[in-house]
C-alpha cells in the first residue's frame, strides 16, 4: 500500500501558494505599460480604493488579471490531468499532450473553426466541445492502437505519437483549404495567453473547477490505480469504470483548455513527476501539489514568453516544450535503462 504523507509535506505547499500569490501579483504589473507592485498591493489590500489610477484599473482589470488568471487555470488543469494519466497507466511519460489527446483536440478546434460553426453556437463552447469530441476519439482510438501491442507503455507512447503526426496534418490541411483563417488555426498548435478575456476565463472556470474537484475528491481510487488493475479491484473499487470516468473527465479538461489556449505541451508531465518527488506517491497531497504547482509554472512561464524578447512575445508553448522535451528525453533514457 502507498504510504500515508508526512505532515512536514505540508510545507512545500504553503510555499507554492505563497509563491502563486507573489506570481499573480507579479504578472499583473508586468506588461507593456508598467503597474507598480507596490501600488498594485495597496489596491488588492484596499478592495480596489486606492494604488492605482483609474487607467491603470482598467489595464488590470479588463488584461492583466483576465492573463494571469487564465494562466494559472491552464497550468492546474493540465498538470492534475497529467496526473491522472500517470496514476492510470502507472508510468510517469504518460500525459495529455505525449499520448495525443491535445493534437487531437486541437484538430476538433480547427475543423469547428473551419466549418463555421460560430455561428451557430457560442464560441468558447462550441470550440470547447468540438475540441472534447476530438480529443474523446483521440484516446479511444488510441487505445484500441495500443492494446493490439500489449498495453504496455511504448505502445501507447507509439501510438500517441502517430495520432498527433495525423491530428497536426489534419491541422495543416485545415489551413490549406481555408487560409483566411490561418492566423486563428496556428495559434492552437503553439498555445498563447495573448488572447485573454473575462469571458474565457468565466469559460475555464465554469468547467475546470467542478472537473478538478471530481479529480480532487477522487484521490484514494487514484492511489488504489496507481498499483495496478488487479490490486485496484482486490481492493473494493471498479477500475475500469473509475479509470473511465477519470479519463473523460480529463479529456474535458484538456480540451477546454486548448479551445481557449492552445496547445501547451509537457505540463502534465513535469509537474505531477516534480510535486512527487516533493511529496511521495500519496496523491492526497499530490493533487493539490500539482493543481498548485503547475498555476505557478504557467504564470512564470508566460512571465518568461512576454519579457523575453519583448517587445515581442513568444508563445508560452514553446517554453515549455524546450522545457519538458529535455526532461521526457531524461525519461525516457531512465526508463529504458530499467528496463534493460
Amino acid at each position: 500500500m502507498i504510504n500515508p504523507d508526512k505532515p512536514a509535506s505540508r510545507l512545500p505547499g504553503a510555499g507554492l501558494l505563497l509563491l502563486l500569490f507573489f506570481l499573480l501579483v507579479l504578472g499583473s504589473s508586468i506588461g507593456a505599460v508598467p503597474l507598480p507592485f507596490s501600488g498594485l498591493m495597496r489596491y488588492l489590500l484596499s478592495g480596489g480604493t486606492e494604488g492605482l489610477t483609474e487607467g491603470q484599473e482598467i489595464i488590470l482589470l479588463q488584461i492583466r488579471i483576465p492573463r494571469v488568471l487564465m494562466a494559472a487555470l491552464a497550468g492546474a488543469g493540465l498538470s492534475v490531468s497529467g496526473l491522472v494519466f500517470q496514476a492510470i497507466f502507472r508510468n510517469p511519460m504518460a500525459e495529455p499532450y505525449l499520448l495525443g489527446v491535445a493534437s487531437g483536440a486541437s484538430l476538433g478546434a480547427s475543423v469547428y473553426l473551419l466549418i463555421g460553426l460560430p455561428s451557430l453556437f457560442l464560441t468558447s463552447l462550441g470550440l470547447t466541445g468540438a475540441a472534447f469530441l476530438g480529443s474523446l476519439l483521440s484516446v479511444l482510438l488510441i487505445l484500441s492502437l495500443s492494446s493490439r501491442g500489449g498495453n504496455n507503455i511504448s505502445s501507447l507512447l507509439l501510438a500517441g505519437v502517430a495520432f498527433s503526426s495525423i491530428a497536426q496534418a489534419g491541422v495543416s490541411i485545415m489551413m490549406m483549404l481555408n487560409r483566411q483563417k490561418v492566423e486563428r488555426i496556428v495559434f492552437w498548435t503553439l498555445g498563447s495567453f495573448s488572447s485573454a478575456h473575462i469571458n474565457k476565463v468565466f469559460v475555464l472556470l465554469t468547467i475546470l473547477i467542478p472537473s478538478i474537484l471530481f479529480i480532487v475528491f477522487r484521490y484514494r481510487e487514484l492511489d488504489l490505480l496507481s498499483l495496478g488493475h488487479e490490486e485496484a479491484h482486490s481492493l473494493g473499487i471498479n477500475p475500469e469504470r473509475i479509470s473511465r470516468q477519470l479519463l473523460l473527465v480529463s479529456c474535458l479538461i484538456t480540451s477546454v483548455i486548448v479551445a481557449n489556449c492552445g496547445i501547451i505541451g509537457f505540463a502534465g508531465l513535469l509537474v505531477p513527476h516534480l510535486m512527487r518527488l516533493i511529496s511521495g506517491p500519496g496523491h492526497k497531497r499530490l493533487v493539490f501539489l500539482s493543481i498548485t504547482g503547475g498555476a505557478v509554472l504557467m504564470i512564470l512561464s508566460d512571465l518568461l514568453a512576454r519579457t523575453l524578447i519583448a517587445p515581442s512575445e513568444i508563445p508560452v508553448g514553446i517554453l515549455t516544450a524546450l522545457t519538458g522535451g529535455p526532461f521526457f528525453l531524461y525519461l525516457l533514457r531512465r526508463n529504458t535503462v530499467k528496463e534493460l
